[in-house]
């Protein structure tokens, strides 16, 4: 959900303050105007860098970009407009350029998928294409799925979660683990059909059980996400329902998150000191985390944070007479060399959801867009077999 598509979250949020007693502002005071100043003088100084970016419209529905664990590899779904609610997943290599298709069976709509930290697995979440009823759509995401398979393709097997809506798995350190969101709710029949309340939920490949990762707090949404330990999930999100309000103002409108296994206090965001709405967390081997936020002094930048808590900025700034670059989805290389993104397409409007892919060198401080081959031209990877896993299987 990107914050154009969050419009009606803050409407309500609007509605609510204004309603409350008005004699409040009057025993409210701003702070002086030294306070400020020294507030401002006191924040964390982000270095940050100019860059001039300005890529071309990619014209592609493309999402959920994982990078293996090599930096050449880049997996992604991409929606074909043209075929009927198909989305496939998909293997960019980055030091040929060459594209390929993985060859995963018919009638499912193939909606996230991402490498395991070893780079040995893909992780993904399906659903069968629905007909045109509304009944169809929620039947299709009651019985959503998530498979595995090894990631230079072969035998595909569906892991036997229960049944609910299931997105975005992604897999433990020691890939016997995969989290995924789940949605509890739709919204009622007779409107648009869209999800609400989502958790993370895990499942144990050694046992296969399955359990909430920590408490159950219904979040508003469920964005990138990925272990950064054995019982730590670094991951983007919005809320938990009725709360995000105060959230919004008391944590900068940050919408990163850390929880850990079995905590079931409700979590808060992270706060980062002269940092202000900060989102799409990924962390490389290195600990170093990337995001995107804004600074007083630079504005909308591309940021990362070392362990040790020293901080790079790239300011995003459009090329002379360009269109203004907007990431969707920010992605640390796992060896730190690069930042990737998929950028949304220009004018950005309301459901759009096209749009192209670029990476940053953190090298040559240069942003440089991703040519990809189109998708009649991928190459084809076969998966051959496609099977259930069993209950005492410790892995597929």
């Amino acid at each position: 959900m990107t914050k154009r598509n969050r419009g009606w979250i803050f409407a309500a949020a609007l509605t609510v303050a204004c309603v409350l007693p008005l004699w409040w502002s009057f025993l409210t005071s701003p702070p002086p105007t030294t306070e400020v100043k020294a507030r401002a003088a006191a924040e964390v100084a982000t270095p940050t860098t100019q860059t001039r970016f300005s890529p071309p419209n990619g014209g592609r529905e493309i999402r959920s970009l994982s990078i293996h664990p090599n930096g050449s590899d880049w997996l992604f779904v991409e929606c074909v407009e043209r075929i009927h609610q198909r989305c496939d997943v998909m293997r960019y290599q980055l030091t040929t350029g060459r594209l390929y298709r993985y060859g995963l069976p018919e009638g499912f709509r193939y909606t996230y998928a991402h490498y395991s930290p070893q780079g040995r697995y893909i992780v993904m979440s399906r659903r069968k294409i629905p007909g045109d009823s509304e009944d169809e759509e929620r039947r299709s995401l009651n019985e959503s799925e998530i498979a595995l398979m090894p990631s230079e393709g072969g035998v595909l097997t569906i892991i036997p979660a229960a049944q609910g809506n299931k997105l975005s798995p992604f897999m433990s350190l020691d890939e016997t683990r995969i989290a995924f969101w789940r949605s509890a709710r739709l919204v009622p029949p007779g409107r648009r059909v869209r999800l609400l309340e989502f958790d993370l939920w895990e499942f144990d490949l050694s046992s296969g059980s399955e359990r909430p990762f920590s408490g159950l707090f219904k979040f508003v949404e469920g964005g990138q996400a990925q272990y950064v330990s054995d019982d730590e999930i670094l991951l983007q999100s919005y809320g938990p329902s009725g709360l995000f309000a105060g959230y919004h103002d008391r944590y900068g409108g940050s919408e990163i998150y850390r929880m850990r296994r079995g905590d079931d206090k409700v979590p808060v965001p992270c706060a980062f000191d002269g940092i202000s709405h900060a989102e799409l967390p990924s962390q490389d081997r290195a600990g170093r985390l990337c995001l995107q936020g804004q600074t007083r002094r630079h504005g909308l930048s591309v940021i990362r944070l070392s362990s040790q808590g020293v901080r790079q900025g790239w300011q995003l700034m459009p090329a002379d007479s360009g269109s203004i670059f907007e990431p969707r989805e920010l992605l640390c290389a796992p060896g730190g060399g690069y930042i990737a993104t998929i950028y949304m397409d220009q004018p950005s409007t309301r459901g759009n959801r096209l749009g192209g892919m670029a990476m940053l060198d953190i090298a040559t401080t240069t942003w440089s867009a991703i040519q990809l081959p189109s998708w009649a031209d991928a190459e084809i990877i076969p998966v051959t077999v496609s099977s259930r896993l069993g209950n005492n299987e410790v892995k597929p």
